[in-house]
Formats: C-alpha cells, sequence, structure tokens
C-alpha cells in the first residue's frame, strides 16, 4: 500500500485503463510506434490536471507567479538577439524569421507557457507559402484538441508525427518539445508542478492569519456577566453596546459572595513568531521546488553575503539549463525553416577555428546540411558578482589578454559594436580616466 502526505490511501485505478490495470498503459516496443494519449493517468494524478492547476496558480496565485518570473527573468533577461551566421543565405533566413515573428517576444512567451505546460508545440502553415519566412504558431497542448503524439519505431522520445485538432502534421511541419518525458513517455510535465502545492498553502496560510486578525479586530473586549436569564443577560449587555471613545469609566458591580463580574479588553495571542517560521518553511519548499535561493522570494531573514553568494552557484546552474532549454527550440525553429524554404540538401558555409603551437589561430570553413547548424542566439550573461568583483574580473581578463574588447563589453553589460559606433558619431568623445592604483 501506498501512501500519500496525509497517510491516505493512494488509489492506483485509472477509470480510464490504456490497457493495464494499475494505471499503466503499453508504451510501445521495438517494432511498434508509441501512440500517447492525453487522457494518461493514475489514480487522480492526470497530466492535463497538472498543467490546468500550473496555469491557474500562474494567472491567480501571487506568490506563484512572481516566482515564475523570477525564473523566466533570470533565463532571457531583458530580451535575447542573434549573431552572424557564416553563411548569407541562412543569415537572411534568420533575420527574415526573426523580424516576421518577433521571435524574441515569442521567445518570452514560449518560455512562459513551458515552464506552466512542460511541453510545447510550435506550427508551420500547412499551406505550400514559397520562399518567404513562415509566421509560426502556438498550439494549446492542453485544450486545443492534442490528439496524438507518434514517435519513432523503438526510439520513443523521438516525435514524428502528431495528430492536433483532427489534423495530422508531418516532421518539417512542427518542433514539438516536452519537459520530463521520462520512462518512453513522449509527452511533458510541468517543471513548475512541485510548486503548485507550496504556494497554494502559502496563499491559504495567509488567508488564514488574515481572518484571525480580522476576528480580533471585530472583538474589542469580553464582558463576564451574572445573569439568571437570557433578559437580564441582554440588559447588562447593552450597556457596553457603545463604548465612548475617550473618558470612559467602567462601573462593574460585584455580589454579596466575593465574586465579581469582569470586563476585559481583547489582546489575542496571534503567535506572530511561530507564524513566521511556518512561512518561511512554506516559502523554502517552493524555493527547492523551482532551484531558488529563499532570498530570491522576498525572504531575505538569516542570509548573509557569504551564503548568498554560495547559493547562486547552483541557482545560476539551473537559469543556464533554462537557457540550454530555450536554444534547443530556437536551434529547432531555425533548422526547421531552412529546410522547409530550401530544401533538405541545401549545403551551408561553417567556418571553424582552431589554435596553433605558436599561439595563431587557423581557420577553416566547409559546407553542411541545416541541421548541423546551431543558430547564433545570443542569451544575457549570468553571473552572481557584484560591481566590483566583476570589474575585477574584466581588469585581469584585459590585462592578460585572455578575451576580446566586446566579450568584456558584454561582461559589463554594453553593446560593444553599438557603442563603437555611437562613440565614433560623438564629436568630444569622453577620455579615458587615468590609471589608479599599482
Amino acid at each position: 500500500m501506498i501512501l500519500d502526505s496525509r497517510g491516505d490511501p493512494i488509489d492506483m485505478t485509472d477509470a480510464r485503463d490504456p490497457g493495464l490495470s494499475g494505471g499503466w498503459r503499453v508504451s510501445g516496443g521495438v517494432a511498434d510506434p508509441v501512440t500517447s494519449i492525453p487522457a494518461f493517468a493514475r489514480g487522480t494524478f492526470d497530466r492535463a490536471t497538472t498543467q490546468r492547476a500550473a496555469r491557474l496558480a500562474y494567472h491567480l496565485n501571487p506568490l506563484f507567479y512572481g516566482a515564475v518570473q523570477v525564473v523566466h527573468s533570470f533565463t532571457l533577461g531583458a530580451g535575447i538577439n542573434y549573431g552572424e551566421f557564416a553563411d548569407k543565405r541562412a543569415q537572411a533566413g534568420l533575420e527574415e524569421l526573426w523580424a516576421t515573428n518577433d521571435l524574441d517576444e515569442l521567445t518570452d512567451r514560449w518560455l512562459i507557457e513551458h515552464l506552466l505546460d512542460g511541453e510545447s508545440l510550435t506550427l508551420w502553415p500547412l499551406a505550400k507559402i514559397g520562399d518567404v519566412p513562415a509566421r509560426l504558431g502556438f498550439w494549446d497542448v492542453v485544450d486545443g484538441g492534442l490528439d496524438t503524439v507518434e514517435t519513432e519505431p523503438g526510439v520513443p522520445h523521438h516525435v514524428t508525427r502528431i495528430k492536433a485538432n483532427h489534423r495530422w502534421y508531418e516532421a518539417g511541419q512542427f518542433v514539438w518539445r516536452a519537459t520530463d518525458a521520462l520512462y518512453n513517455d513522449p509527452r511533458g510535465w510541468p517543471a513548475t508542478a512541485r510548486a503548485i502545492g507550496p504556494a497554494l498553502a502559502y496563499m491559504n496560510f495567509l488567508d488564514a492569519r488574515r481572518k484571525i486578525h480580522e476576528l480580533a479586530g471585530r472583538i474589542n473586549a469580553i464582558y463576564y456577566a451574572f445573569a439568571k436569564d437570557d433578559a437580564e443577560l441582554n440588559r447588562k449587555g447593552a450597556r457596553f453596546r457603545n463604548v465612548p471613545r475617550s473618558g470612559a469609566v467602567l462601573t462593574l458591580g460585584q455580589n454579596a459572595e466575593g465574586k465579581k463580574e469582569s470586563f476585559e479588553f481583547h489582546t489575542p495571542d496571534l503567535k506572530s513568531q511561530d507564524a513566521a517560521v511556518d512561512g518561511k518553511l512554506i516559502k523554502q519548499l517552493l524555493a527547492v521546488a523551482l532551484g531558488l535561493p529563499e532570498h530570491y522570494l522576498a525572504e531575505g531573514g538569516g542570509v548573509t553575503r557569504t551564503t548568498a553568494d554560495s547559493m547562486g552557484a547552483p541557482t545560476r546552474r539551473g537559469f543556464q539549463k533554462r537557457q540550454r532549454q530555450v536554444f534547443r527550440w530556437l536551434n529547432a525553429v531555425m533548422i526547421t525553416e531552412l529546410i522547409r524554404r530550401n530544401g533538405p540538401d541545401q549545403l551551408y558555409k561553417v567556418v571553424s577555428a582552431r589554435m596553433l603551437p605558436g599561439g595563431d589561430i587557423s581557420r577553416s570553413s566547409r559546407r553542411v546540411k541545416a541541421y548541423l547548424l546551431e543558430a547564433p542566439v545570443i542569451f544575457p550573461t549570468l553571473n552572481d558578482e557584484d560591481l566590483e568583483g566583476l570589474i575585477k574580473k574584466v581588469e585581469v581578463a584585459a590585462r592578460l589578454r585572455l578575451a576580446s574588447r566586446a566579450t568584456l563589453s558584454g561582461e559589463l553589460g554594453y553593446d560593444h559594436l553599438a557603442e563603437v559606433e555611437r562613440q565614433q558619431q560623438e564629436p568630444d568623445p569622453i577620455p579615458a580616466p587615468a590609471p589608479t592604483g599599482g
């Protein structure tokens, strides 16, 4: 028996059994393609339900929204850009596709949807559009009618055909990407799924605290009265129904037995210290689920400069992993577009460089097919150095000639080519400051 977090047994039966008992399904063999059905579920753990929960949390839960935006902001920064292919035809195709689709803005949207859904389907027009850049489209993989995801026989992770809204899309007409596509399952799961529970728990926790404060604000005092019946109790209660704002003296009677009525102003013990600990623990669960340090979620208590620096390195690796996911999607989009426009046999020039023993650089060129190209996408630099450390890093690299001026400018956040062009247009360029130190 398997128990959940509340100690209740997990029901592993599936009302929409795909073929085997216990919620499992046939995943295909060496000779047959894998066909994934959107109703795949194990008990109540359903993919579409999880994806809808992530979407709902993103739109309604401020903590979940903020955490997703932190991941998005560090991955893409203020936006991405592109460099240059060595091949002029490939470069023209990249520039036209980028301009036609506002590809930097489209990438922002793709990352958000991919974090929430765990899978994405990018479609090309089915009609013949000639040698012009295609207008790309995103298909709703949850509610848009994704019927079948079919893979290559014996290779469950290689999607070859997709049926969406009763229409088949063949290779070259789509790009499919999935997160956590494990165990011969070509479909993905939301990367943010594990953060939904802590985000909802935190908002419920805050709502409970709000209700306590609201109740404390409504009950100003408690009057312990002696009364023989309800009528006498109501008469005594009427004396304190309207307490004056100032100068009020409350007179209480005492009976012959020495017992007295009492009147106490209500000061509830809200256990604020315990509540702070509870709230922090819930935030830590969400941070761990998304690979974020706690101080990225407005939780700075107990975090020093040293601990923040030590937590930054693994977090930066996680953001680099997200950048690679975005790059793989963009690269697949670019390759698919070049093959659509120029055919699969078109060759493109690529230039490679290597350093000779004497320090000289040898460059060579060759021609390859589109699927061997790598799109020159430029992502924002991920670093956790402070300004002083960043300046020292750039100064050392410049002194030892370890990097070009363009690279060093990029480390400091400047566009080298744009700044050189602007300096040439200035009538009186700003003089370089005199060197300081030894």
